[in-house]
């Protein structure tokens, strides 16, 4: 089974995030809702390099992205370390499935995805 490797689910909102996520620190999140069974379902995943996985969150809020209702994150210790995550998350919970996510994570500097290699 599939696991995003993260902290959470927390309630999305600016306060949790705010409370639960340290500033500028970059990483991966991972957008969603929990369902009858209590199970966090993906929606739409992501990393945040070029700021916070803080700041990118509260950046979805503030541009009135507010249809989820949870999310994960988690901490990378490089750009390359949340690049491979993001595509990892996007090919276990992307591709042919429900996953928000319209197209392959962009690749950063030279580095190329290892699950298809984009």
């Amino acid at each position: 089974m599939a696991s995003l490797d993260m902290k959470g689910p927390y309630p999305y909102n600016k306060s949790t995030i705010e409370k639960e996520v340290y500033p500028n620190r970059i990483g991966n999140y991972a957008l969603g809702y929990i369902d009858s069974g209590n199970i966090f379902r993906v929606q739409y995943v992501g990393r945040s390099i070029d700021m916070g996985v803080r700041e990118r969150l509260l950046s979805h809020i503030e541009s009135g992205d507010n249809e989820y209702e949870s999310f994960k994150y988690s901490y990378a210790k490089s750009e390359k370390e949340a690049f491979e995550k993001e595509c990892k998350n996007y090919h276990d919970f992307g591709e042919n499935k429900k996953l928000k996510n319209d197209i392959h994570p962009s690749r950063i500097n030279n580095y190329r995805c290892p699950i298809c290699d984009n």
